[in-house]
């Protein structure tokens, strides 16, 4: 491939049934990015709402799948379809404040070796969302399962969560729904691994981030706005697994070669019981709005 266009972002959108989010995304993308130009790249996953063709008339390349390939495999296939140097990955539940992309890539531009990066994050109530998390131990992993649901305090939620940052700083992992790669680093690690179907794909890349030598960063002087739950609308069950399965993968890759890895049979149990409770109180939900 010809030598990578260093002024342009390109934006690497998955959708799947994603109409009701599109349009207040796209429009919020244009002023995010400038002066840096743009390149979209639409990869939908078999949606049947017509996500696509919003992709299409924002004048976005769009890649259309014939099955639902997973997050990790619809973003490496549009990152291999743009020549930007900059590899933006974000939901279509976010709304991006003017400026934020170009500042992150103004940031990323002062460290060689920042191979991603993310803003902060709040609500769409404004009230923050958490990022710049820290992978967790065994010990915290369990107490947040077990805890953050019915005690959002916690202490070991909280420490999950990580420490609030008031200057750029380098974190154990950020938040998937807005992600910015230096093009190189992405190339590096092999872009995402595509055993994550859905769920922890960016904490398997942070990780494969840092053990390749490159920094992942929190830049909190940006700030966009995220529609928690946004994605979790269609296929409510079959994300529930995802999610347990993938947080069970997570756990075997962060700890390969550590003793630690013994202990996956107990935490693959208390990962069914966490799901199958997952599934009873959303199977509650469904039929109280019926």
């Amino acid at each position: 491939m010809s030598r990578r266009d260093e002024k342009t972002v390109g934006l690497v959108l998955v959708t799947y049934q994603s109409a009701e989010d599109l349009p207040p995304f796209l429009e919020s993308l244009t002023a995010a990015v400038e002066p840096l130009e743009l390149d979209v790249i639409g990869v939908d996953n078999t949606s049947t709402d017509g996500s696509a063709g919003f992709v299409e008339q924002f004048g976005g390349t769009v890649i259309r799948n014939r099955q639902n390939v997973g997050l990790s495999a619809a973003i490496n296939q549009g990152a291999a379809a743009t020549n930007a140097e900059w590899i933006l990955v974000a939901n279509p539940d976010t709304h991006l404040a003017p400026g934020s992309i170009a500042t992150l890539v103004e940031t990323a531009r002062t460290d060689d070796k920042i191979g991603m990066i993310g803003p902060q994050i709040a609500r769409l109530d404004g009230t923050h969302y958490p990022t710049g998390r820290q992978f967790p131990s065994l010990a915290v992993g369990i107490a947040h399962a077990l805890l953050g649901g019915v005690w959002p305090g916690n202490p070991a939620t909280r420490r999950y969560f990580g420490k609030s940052v008031t200057t750029v700083s380098d974190v154990d992992w950020i938040s998937g729904c807005c992600m910015l790669f230096r093009r190189e680093a992405f190339d590096a690690v092999g872009g995402f691994d595509t055993r994550y179907f859905l769920y922890f794909e960016e904490t398997k890349m942070a990780l494969d981030m840092h053990r390749a030598g490159w920094r992942v960063v929190l830049d909190p002087t940006v700030e966009i706005r995220h529609r928690e739950g946004g994605s979790m609308r269609s296929a409510p069950f079959r994300k529930i697994r995802s999610h347990h399965r993938s947080a069970l993968r997570f756990y075997c890759d962060f700890h390969q070669g550590s003793p630690w890895l013994l202990f996956a049979p107990l935490v693959a149990a208390g990962l069914v019981v966490r799901g199958t409770a997952s599934v009873l109180r959303t199977a509650i939900a469904q039929r109280l709005r019926r």
